[in-house]
């Protein structure tokens, strides 16, 4: 069994990326939104967020956007730069929060998205397909699980003076940030009644942490990171009652009964949705898969459920470590000790039951006949790519990377997007094979 709960540090060497940007102007009109994010002609750091104007110029399904045209929506927002080793590439990606003139929380809709105040400006760059979390959100909520919500546009941000048709940044992909919410993770708040018993919802992740406000050490050794309410806003008793809440959990899956269906771990999680990360991510080989990016939260009814599914850019071969690139083999259960003993120990004790195993096979045939069925993957996949038929021309004008190595790719480096979303199918058809002729065994027998 694993160490329980260490989640190590598992470092990649990152080599700089040298792909210089191309100049470009942006001429004519896309049938995608236009975003725009304009500074006030200074740049965007990665911290502090800096206060900024955000523009839409959206003018609706089937007519196609200028930079003539008039905006059809203006708001003010806080921004930054995100992202971990992606900050290392030229086109970046933002955090940020809509603002009003008192530079308070205000929420909007963006782009046909539900009213919220945070959301990602996801600038796609090693991901040569510029698709990959968006197909995967797709499919996560066609599973009947929640995803953020995601919109492509073509971006351009005014960090210096002149013309804005030459500050062009290329297609990126506006998301839901995962908080909760109503229209997010639906959990309740987090409260305290008058007599002093706390209770409600929480969100919680797995992934590097930052101060000690920032996350709790489980009973169990488990390294938690607040999501859903912030470290920084969480009280000592608030604080306590988390730790000790999803404790529980991990008591009841360390026991000797814990496949017992009252005593056990049965009544603390939502066995559904672990099975459903296990899943995709597998389809994917998604490499942060367990022990980066993965979130749990507390439903109403009190039991932990895992997602939402978060962050699989480098995932269906498009990663030249961590096996990614191969098409067979359980991201779960890796050659490789390092990340192996990275993974919380609680897959361990699930793949101990054989009725979670069960479940999971019987899922995974389900599924199989329809959502994550080939026609139904690669009609997704299609769609997209005809989506982005124009806009992906402009975007690798920009970013001239087609036939180039961008960290992490792995060979060969295609040179056409046409051969890109060629290898994607292909690839996503191999690990279908695989995990169909594999599964059953993963049923039968566990890891």
């Amino acid at each position: 069994m694993r160490t329980p709960g260490l989640l190590l540090s598992v470092v990649w060497l990152i080599p700089t990326a040298l792909i210089a940007a191309e100049p470009f102007r942006f001429e004519g009109s896309s049938a995608l939104p236009l975003v725009i994010i304009d500074p006030g002609a200074q740049p965007i750091l990665n911290e502090p967020k800096i206060l900024a104007n955000l523009l839409v110029i959206d003018r609706g399904p089937g007519k196609f956007n200028a930079l003539t045209d008039a905006p059809t929506q203006r708001t003010s927002i806080m921004i930054e730069v995100r992202g971990s080793s992606s900050q290392m590439f030229d086109k970046k990606s933002y955090a940020f929060e809509t603002v009003n003139e008192s530079g308070q929380d205000h929420p909007v809709r963006l782009l046909g998205l539900p009213k919220e105040t945070d959301w990602i400006l996801y600038g796609p760059y090693s991901d040569k397909t510029l698709m990959r979390n968006h197909i995967a959100y797709e499919l996560s909520r066609r599973m009947g699980q929640y995803a953020p919500r995601t919109r492509f546009a073509e971006a351009f941000v005014r960090e210096r003076d002149g013309d804005l048709a030459g500050q062009y940044m290329g297609v990126y992909l506006l998301v839901e940030s995962i908080k909760r919410g109503k229209d997010r993770v639906d959990v309740p708040r987090l409260r305290t009644s008058d007599s002093g018993e706390v209770g409600g919802g929480y969100v919680l992740k797995v992934d590097r942490v930052g101060g000690p406000e920032t996350y709790f050490t489980s009973d169990f050794g488990s390294i938690l990171g607040f999501v859903s309410p912030r470290g920084s806003r969480i009280d000592d008793a608030h604080r306590a009652w988390i730790q000790h809440d999803f404790s529980q959990l991990e008591e009841r899956l360390s026991r000797r009964d814990f496949r017992d269906p009252q005593q056990g771990y049965a009544r603390f999680i939502d066995s559904d949705s672990f099975i459903d990360y296990f899943l995709l991510n597998e389809l994917f080989k998604n490499v942060d898969a367990y022990f980066l990016s993965t979130f749990l939260h507390r439903t109403r009814e009190g039991r932990l459920k895992l997602g939402p599914v978060w962050d699989l850019d480098l995932s269906s071969g498009n990663a030249s470590y961590g096996g990614v690139w191969k098409t067979e083999g359980w991201m779960l259960f890796p050659d490789d000790p390092r990340r192996g003993s990275a993974v919380p120990f609680w897959w361990d004790r699930l793949f101990e039951d054989p009725a979670f195993r069960a479940r999971l096979r019987e899922r995974y045939y389900t599924l199989r006949e329809d959502v994550l069925s080939e026609p139904a993957l690669f009609r997704l996949i299609d769609e997209t790519a005809q989506t982005l038929d124009a806009p992906q021309k402009r975007n690798f004008q920009r970013w001239p990377t087609l036939g180039k190595y961008v960290w992490p790719n792995p060979r060969p480096y295609a040179r056409t997007y046409p051969d890109l979303i060629q290898n994607l199918k292909t690839w996503f058809h191999q690990r279908f094979v695989w995990m169909d002729a594999n599964v059953d065994l993963l049923a039968e027998k566990g890891p």
